[in-house]
């Protein structure tokens, strides 16, 4: 009953990169590091912000456009700091977390390349 803002985000498989159909994304990870990588980010937005929990849900292997892809929770006693500690950790997944990202695409296969 102290929580007095939740903040989620639902991150979905796109069906177009900008320029050409996806068929299907396949995600890698290497089980542990990943999950360590997750902990730390967790670890920083919860020593940034005064959240009471965040939860982060990455899905790997074989997904197709509309798939839910990741899930980013954060609560709080106050809704600015929930919102501010999500942004957060959706931003640092882009680039921080451990995934690799093979698109095939209606123009064949790529790997795609980490944001910076």
């Amino acid at each position: 009953d102290e929580v007095g803002g939740i903040a989620t985000f639902v991150g979905r498989v796109r069906k177009h990169d900008g320029h050409c159909e996806i068929i299907d994304l396949n995600l890698e990870h290497y089980p542990g590091m990943t999950e360590k990588q997750l902990t730390i980010l967790e670890s920083e937005a919860q020593k940034q912000w005064p959240i009471d929990e965040s939860l982060i849900i990455h899905r790997y292997g074989r997904l197709r456009p509309g798939d839910q892809i990741v899930l980013v929770a954060t609560a709080a006693t106050h809704r600015q700091a929930a919102l501010e500690a999500c942004a957060f950790l959706i931003e640092q997944l882009k680039t921080r977390a451990t995934f690799w990202k093979e698109e095939n695409t209606s123009e064949g296969r790529r790997w795609v390349e980490p944001f910076s």
